[in-house]
């Protein structure tokens, strides 16, 4: 296979030399504006010299884009702060743009909206909560600029203070999920004019708590975002039209419709695609050959997509799904639709695939390595402090060695369970490729934490899958410890996402994912103890990995660190009709306000019940444990937990 050029990973020295490699020339306007707001953003948090400079420069980048101006001249080199040049940390992703749809558009219509209903006639301080609403704010502020209102500009985090004066405060972020980080910002310092919020939402619901505390809100849902509106039909069949790059073709397909039931997944939603997802919608292609079906799925625009269509433009077959073409907001694929589920536990034979996907991929894909001496990821100093109870610049060095075992590549977006499937051929096939490569909590660029995520999602433990690796990666290095680290900065970033409880079968999918997530970390965390030569923390081992759920279900489980402790003990063994006794005596406990799964040796009850009738369930467990044949069997590791375990 030839060697492809690696990709670069978007940090903040790589987009301040590319400005100032173009300073005087002419270049994209939304480039330079992502990449100036980048910077700027940059500025604020490190409180280096330069932000003011960098933000007037934004503002003025911001107006360009919002008057219609694809290109600009790019801003002269002496002011780009030279120390930015020199900075090798990764670029903040702010969720909205990079993940979950919002465009610069849709802050111009947010602001008009606002603008529409004003309250106000006084002037104003536009502020963009970082990372998020700093991008969002410069454009927020030209267009009420450009309507007459007196307008400032800043940008802020939690326990900063606003120089607002006379001017009304209007907060502008991401799609809020609680909205406490705006509320707090809001009764911290509202100003002697008051405080309003701005903000793009999945939905309106998500912003009740601002406006039952007496916050005035401005809302764009999400049916208006421009990335939605443009799944819309005939906005698509123009957009494909006019503006994607069809691969491998001289003849365009045409869009023939949409799939029913799988139009626009922000408007329609998909089986397992969550609502922070970002829009895609099933298409059907009309093509010399006959009616294909595709996915389009939204790709950010500007710098924050780059990855994301270097991926699909580079990725080929034996990699799936397949890529059909590629447009600034958008990239068409090949339908990947389950026809079979992978199974709770797929035999040694998928695991085999999995690893030889993960790795072809990696060689496929690969990174730029990054410069010797730059910032160590923050989740290695995390890892570190948990295992040995201190800050410890040693062990994190330790552990970044071990990451090192193979070259930096794009992560699959992490080996979720539920990405894995088993096509009409029998094939093992997973979606997600094109999620965006730079995910703020996984910011460790290695095919490690895929391979490591298998355990969790093939049931298998860290030493088969090391095993796996060995037999793929020939020359007698042993890949345990490597694997086990990668697992440890995987396990908290999955335990973010683990999914609520929707429905029986995704809540018997999440306890089963977060029992082995669990015991894989506990595991994980041991072996890389002992290869750092240091005892556990004084009540390591009896701190729980999975805490929610230790008071009322909010969710179903959820890891966290630090990640001592180990999944509960299996209790005493069980002859085979106690096992059976104890079967039925959990079926009759549980009703229908619990879902027994079994996994291993063990019987996890999922909740089905909503979070007002905890307490009451909880006190049940006492209830429970005396149906059972034996004590001791009854004990907790984020949600009940039945050992089944046998005598042999």
């Amino acid at each position: 296979m030839t060697r492809r050029t690696a990709i670069r990973p978007l940090t903040i020295g790589h987009l301040a030399r590319d400005l100032a490699a173009q300073a005087g020339q002419p270049m994209p306007t939304l480039r330079c504006y992502e990449s100036l707001a980048a910077l700027w953003i940059r500025c604020c948090d490190t409180g280096l010299p330069g932000a003011r400079v960098l933000k007037d420069k934004t503002c003025r980048a911001a107006r360009r884009l919002a008057a219609g101006e694809d290109i600009l001249i790019a801003p002269e080199y002496d002011r780009i702060p030279n120390r930015l040049t020199r900075d090798d940390s990764l670029v903040r992703m702010p969720a909205s743009l990079a993940v979950q749809g919002v465009e610069w558009p849709d802050a111009i219509r947010l602001a008009q909206t606002w603008q529409e209903a004003r309250r106000w006639t006084g002037p104003v301080l536009v502020a963009g909560v970082r990372t998020g609403g700093a991008y969002l704010a410069p454009l927020v502020a030209t267009h009420l600029q450009a309507a007459g209102v007196d307008v400032r500009v800043t940008s802020v985090r939690p326990g900063e203070k606003l120089q607002a004066g006379n001017r009304r405060v209007l907060l502008v972020d991401d799609p809020p999920l609680t909205g406490h980080t705006l509320l707090a910002l809001a009764q911290e310092e509202p100003g002697s004019a008051g405080v309003e919020v701005l903000v793009p939402v999945f939905d309106v619901a998500d912003v009740r708590g601002l406006r039952q505390a007496g916050i005035a809100v401005t809302v764009l849902p999400r049916e208006q975002w421009q990335s939605t509106r443009r799944l819309e039909p005939d906005a698509l069949s123009a957009y494909l039209t006019g503006d994607a790059d069809w691969l491998g073709t001289d003849r365009p397909p045409v869009l023939d419709g949409l799939v029913p039931g799988r139009e626009n997944s922000a408007l329609t939603p998909w089986p397992g695609v969550r609502r922070r997802s970002p829009a895609r919608a099933a298409v059907r292609l009309r093509t010399p050959c006959g009616i294909r079906p595709a996915v389009a799925g939204w790709a950010p625009p500007g710098i924050f997509g780059d990855a994301a269509r270097a991926v699909a433009t580079g990725l080929r077959s034996p990699l799936p799904p397949a890529t059909l073409a590629v447009a600034p907001a958008l990239v068409v694929s090949e339908d990947l639709t389950p026809t079979r589920p992978l199974g709770q536990k797929p035999g040694p034979d998928r695991l085999e695939e999995a690893v030889s996907y993960v790795l072809a991929r990696a060689r496929h894909l690969p990174v730029e390595a990054a410069a010797t001496g730059g910032p160590m990821p923050a989740v290695l100093h995390t890892v570190a402090r948990a295992l040995t109870g201190a800050d410890n610049a040693m062990a994190a060095a330790r552990l970044h060695l071990l990451l090192a075992a193979l070259a930096p590549a794009l992560p699959d977006n992490r080996c979720e369970a539920e990405k894995w499937f088993l096509d009409d051929a029998g094939r093992l096939r997973k979606t997600g490729h094109l999620a965006h490569a730079y995910r703020r909590d996984n910011e460790l660029l290695t095919p490690l934490l895929d391979l490591a995520a298998l355990t969790v999602a093939f049931g298998s433990s860290l030493e088969v899958v090391a095993e796996s690796v060995a037999r793929h990666l020939p020359g007698g290095r042993s890949w345990h410890a490597a694997l086990a680290v990668a697992l440890l900065c995987y396990g908290p970033a999955r335990g973010e996402q683990l999914p609520r409880t929707y429905n029986p079968q995704r809540a018997a999918e999440t306890a089963v994912e977060a029992y082995r997530l669990q015991r894989s970390m506990s595991d994980a965390a041991r072996l890389v103890q002992h290869v750092l030569g240091v005892d556990a923390p004084p009540g390591w081992a009896a701190a729980p990995i999975v805490q929610r759920w230790q008071e009322a279900p909010g969710a179903l489980v959820q890891p966290r660190l630090p990640f001592g402790g180990a999944p509960a003990a299996e209790g005493p063994d069980l002859m085979a009709e106690e096992t059976e006794t104890t079967e039925k005596a959990v079926a009759q406990w549980a009703g229908e306000r619990f879902l027994p799964v079994r996994e291993g040796n063990a019987l996890l009850l999922a909740p089905l019940a909503g979070a007002s009738a905890w307490p009451r369930e909880r006190h049940g467990l006492g209830e429970l444990a005396r149906l059972l044949p034996r004590t001791g069997l009854v004990s907790w590791c984020g949600l009940p937990f039945v050992s089944l375990k046998e005598a042999r």
